[in-house]
């Protein structure tokens, strides 16, 4: 019987309903029971014997246990897998892989079609589920890109982290002193709360950066610091409190209007960018999953 490949460039597993047939009866087991195992009918199971369908990718594991075969012997790969590879591999569906990590499809949906590379966060999670080393789960991500006729995904800059970090970064945009940043500072806290020593050390993240904004009075930093390089203060500020703050705005719009919140931007004629909207997708969900207090 004729193997049933997909029209892809994409490397997939060599299904051929041949193999099994043979391996089901040399398991000794009848099509109904077969089906049972997998949650099929036992004409699903006829079908693809006879090559008239094929299962879908991430199927193939659980067939290979159920008939007692290596899934690389049953099934061999036509070339090193892919992100969808991986996934199948270890029988998710998108949504379960998404489910299973706490975020949307889209991050996984975008990395396996080549459009956007995995955020880092979720690099290791995601070789944890798909029981591989981090290392084969980047060099399949490559090939996802390359497969998708998009260009393989530059090594990106890893964000700036810390508060030092942030300072540094602005400075490469706009050249400041230490002297005219403590001045900014200053202005925001009303009073001379820092000098330039105590910017040295936060833009150094050195022993004594923790003291220095502990003397500063509340948000004071954070807005003279935006103040000093023309940006808002929350770029300042750690991500997870600024996501804090934006879904606390957002659940107050949505009380403020009856039919929940708008996601035209003010002034904007197209409205919230895709990336936006994905990345409020990505906060909403770690919202949702994240453990609630219990109730006492």
């Amino acid at each position: 019987m004729a193997a049933i490949q997909k029209e892809s460039a994409v490397p997939v597993r060599q299904f051929d309903g041949g193999r099994v047939l043979a391996a089901r009866r040399a398991a000794r087991l009848q099509r109904n029971e077969l089906g049972r195992m997998l949650d099929v009918s036992k004409d699903s199971i006829g079908d693809w014997e006879r090559c008239d369908s094929a299962p879908s990718p991430e199927r193939l594991p659980a067939i290979a246990e159920a008939l007692g075969q290596d899934l690389n012997v049953l099934f061999p790969r036509l070339g090193p897998p892919d992100l969808k590879d991986l996934r199948c591999d270890a029988g998710h569906t998108q949504a379960e892989a998404a489910r299973a990590l706490g975020i949307s499809r889209l991050p996984l949906s975008n990395a396996e079609a080549g459009t956007r590379p995995l955020n880092d966060d979720y690099v290791q999670p995601l070789a944890n589920l798909y029981r591989v080393e981090v290392e084969v789960l980047e060099e399949a991500q490559k090939r996802s890109f390359v497969t998708s006729g998009t260009p393989k995904p530059e090594a990106r800059p890893r964000p700036p982290q810390t508060l030092g970090e942030k300072i540094t970064s602005f400075l490469h945009r706009k050249p400041l002193s230490d002297r005219e940043i403590a001045d900014a500072i200053n202005s925001a806290a009303g009073f001379p709360a820092v000098d330039a020593a105590g910017i040295l050390a936060l833009r150094t993240d050195s022993q004594e950066s923790a003291e220095v904004q502990a003397s500063l009075p509340p948000d004071s930093l954070f807005a003279g610091l935006g103040a000093a390089f023309g940006v808002q203060p929350w770029f300042f500020a750690d991500g997870e409190e600024v996501e804090r703050q934006i879904l606390d705005r957002l659940e107050f719009l949505s009380l403020m209007r009856s039919e929940g919140v708008s996601v035209a931007a003010r002034g904007a004629s197209e409205g919230v960018s895709a990336a936006m909207l994905a990345t409020l997708s990505e906060v909403l969900v770690r919202r949702e999953s994240a453990p609630r207090p219990e109730e006492g």
